[in-house]
């Protein structure tokens, strides 16, 4: 057994050391936003998006001071052309909110209402502000201090349904509903409910009479619909007791509210709809089934739109449901990820689905409410040149389990790829990475990489999900190295010449423990902000997410699941490797305890192993080098895939 130095002392530094470690032993990176550089950014494409919103498109597009304005569109084909109303603006410069950042924004059918959710990355905190549409700024009418960026605008904008946390119950959670109005907000407060333990969310339903909340830790977790207009609002359970929010909403029929639900199985979706009454289910019926995996649904008056998954493509369907259809043609089908997120409100003017596809920034496609494409013919044509090259296979792991591998790889190298490629990787929490959706893809592609991400256990739906949680996370590095195994031997489209691993907290482990497992397969290893010292988190639960992680990762009083989480610790095992690695480290990350990075760091050089480490002292989980180039990460590991290279050769 390799004889590693004792680093137990760096999960004893108080901040201040903290920091002074990290400057001793790495390079300070700048997270001042405003040094940024444009390098990287997209230029093509337009500069505004549209919202359906009741009769109208709701143009939003900021201008070149930074400001972001409104306008009323009637036709999305003809998006310069306004219904003559004067523009409204949106964004809030009041220096009170200085240093603040905007996380998250929700605005009623009107578009004269809306809800903006600031964020401080580096304190993890949150302020909502309510504003109303004013004739030269818009007018803020409440702030509501200490939530959770999930708040919504409800029962036409006269109400507010948001997550608070308990102030005295460390993790402890109350959902509130209240009278969006300064003068009745903190009297109208009503809590609809209350966790220990967390797990509550809430997402808008597209009727807003209606929004949906979770409740249960995160791999018991199921949601509900709620009523505002009940008296109190309560919780009303949904048929099957979903896990996932985005397979279910509320849609008009009729006039009346109906429950629109989607179920997958054995390789094929239903669409159910149910009327209710008084927080009942009253009467069911099917409205439409299909091949593939049902993945999103929004809805409108009499109508609901449907994403579907099949064959590593994406379609869009548009259902009548007021009886079953048949015969149906997808609207849309795209080589990439569609998201119907841009849907906000029933009724609105038409629906719209942001398609992203390897290697072109996102493409919005407009449509209205009977499914005719509002989007011009040439911009079509356009995004359509543009298209990467794309590829799901199957791989097979050591014990015999199958899974997907996604692919994207430049249109110019032809039907096959033989060159560098980087595994993205996370699998965890029931998540997996949508290539597509990564704003830096189309920067891989251009400097010549292929991009891969290994649908592993731990990630995916609940049966792949819990097939690699806790005492059988050991799964997850198995299928990660099969895939890395699988693109070194080129058997199927890709030939990987180089490997790169990639990962983000869950994935930073993998990332990292890749070096462990498969040393001689990768030539270059990023781990950003990653969870790779988890049973001495566990243990000392020293992060704002300790009762999630320990559902997902072990309960370390468990001898089962201690003993597998030391058998597969990137700290604890680590082994000698030629990989060239980078480490980022976020010195006010709340979720991942931003000593690991510093500790994995120090046992890689102490073994030998060549290791740049990043930090960023303000930075925060998910937010950190806001003042570098967007192109640092992807020049690093170029300059660091042609140093591995020239040391081969050599």
């Amino acid at each position: 057994m390799l004889d590693l130095p004792d680093l137990s002392w760096v999960d004893d530094l108080d901040a201040e050391q903290l920091l002074a470690a990290l400057a001793t032993h790495g390079c300070e990176v700048d997270g001042d936003p405003s040094h940024a550089t444009p390098g990287g950014a997209e230029s093509d494409g337009p500069s505004y998006q549209l919202i359906p919103l009741g009769d109208a498109w709701l143009r939003l597009e900021p201008d070149s001071g930074g400001r972001l304005w409104g306008a009323m569109i009637p036709d999305a084909r003809h998006p310069d052309v306004t219904n003559g109303e004067p523009p409204m603006r949106f964004d809030d410069d009041a220096e009170d909110l200085l240093g603040w950042m905007m996380a998250r924004a929700d605005i009623d059918g009107s578009g004269q209402r809306w809800v903006t959710v600031m964020r401080r990355p580096e304190r993890e905190a949150y302020v909502a502000l309510l504003y109303d549409a004013g004739a030269i700024r818009p007018v803020r009418q409440l702030l509501v201090r200490g939530v959770y960026p999930d708040i919504s605008l409800i029962d036409d904008g006269h109400h507010l349904a948001f997550v608070e946390p308990d102030r005295e119950v460390t993790g402890g959670q109350r959902a509130i509903v209240a009278r969006a109005d300064p003068d009745l907000f903190e009297e109208s407060r009503q809590v609809i409910a209350y966790s220990a333990t967390g797990g509550i969310g809430i997402k808008p339903c597209s009727v807003r009479r209606f929004f949906k909340m979770s409740h249960g830790i995160r791999s018991e977790r199921v949601w509900d619909v709620v009523d505002v207009r009940q008296d109190p609002p309560q919780p009303i359970a949904v048929p099957g007791a979903p896990k996932d929010p985005s397979l279910f909403d509320m849609a008009l029929l009729d006039g009346l509210p109906v429950l629109v639900q989607l179920y997958n199985g054995d390789g094929s979706w239903t669409l159910m709809a149910s009327l209710l009454d008084d927080g009942q289910v009253m009467r069911s019926w099917a409205c439409a089934s299909g091949v593939g995996a049902a993945r999103e649904i929004t809805s409108g008056v009499g109508y609901a739109v449907v994403r579907v998954s099949r064959d590593g493509e994406e379609s869009l369907h548009r259902v009548d449901i007021d009886g079953f259809s048949t015969g149906r043609s997808p609207l849309l089908v795209a080589p990439g990820l569609l998201d119907l997120r841009y849907n906000q409100v029933t009724p609105s003017i038409g629906f719209a689905a942001t398609e992203m596809s390897g290697g072109i920034p996102p493409f919005v496609w407009y449509f209205n409410r009977a499914g005719e494409c509002r989007n011009d013919p040439a911009d079509i044509a356009q995004r359509a040149a543009g298209l990467a090259r794309a590829r799901r296979e199957r791989v097979t792991s050591d014990d015999g389990y199958a899974f997907d591998l996604d692919l994207r790889w430049p249109a110019s190298a032809g039907d096959r790829f033989v060159g560098p490629v980087v595994v993205m990787l996370y699998g965890a929490y029931g998540l997996d990475l949508d290539l597509d959706s990564d704003p830096d893809l189309k920067q891989w592609l251009d400097r010549g990489f292929a991009v891969a991400t290994p649908h592993v256990r731990g990630g995916g739906p609940e049966l792949r999900h819990l097939a690699g949680t806790r005492a059988k996370r050991g799964r997850s590095l198995m299928d990660a190295a099969a895939a890395i195994r699988h693109l070194r031997a080129g058997v199927g489209v890709v030939e990987a010449t180089d490997i790169v691993t990639l990962g983000a907290s869950a994935g930073g482990f993998l990332s990292a423990t890749m070096v462990n497992v498969c040393p001689g397969e990768v030539d270059v290893c990023v781990v950003v902000n990653g969870f790779v010292d988890p049973l001495t988190s566990l243990v000392r639960r020293d992060t704002l997410t300790s009762a999630s992680d320990e559902d997902e990762w072990g309960d370390p009083t468990n001898p089962n699941d201690v003993a597998v989480l030391h058998a597969i610790s990137p700290v604890e095992n680590l082994t000698p490797s030629a990989a060239e690695a980078l480490v980022v480290v976020a010195g006010c990350d709340v979720r991942v305890n931003p000593r690991q990075g510093l500790k994995w760091a120090l046992g890689y050089r102490a073994l030998g192993g060549s290791v740049e480490l990043w930090y960023d002292p303000n930075g925060a989980h998910d937010c950190w080098g806001a003042g570098m180039p967007r192109t640092a990460l992807v020049d690093w590991v170029s300059a660091a895939v042609a140093r591995r290279r020239a040391k081969v050769a050599a």
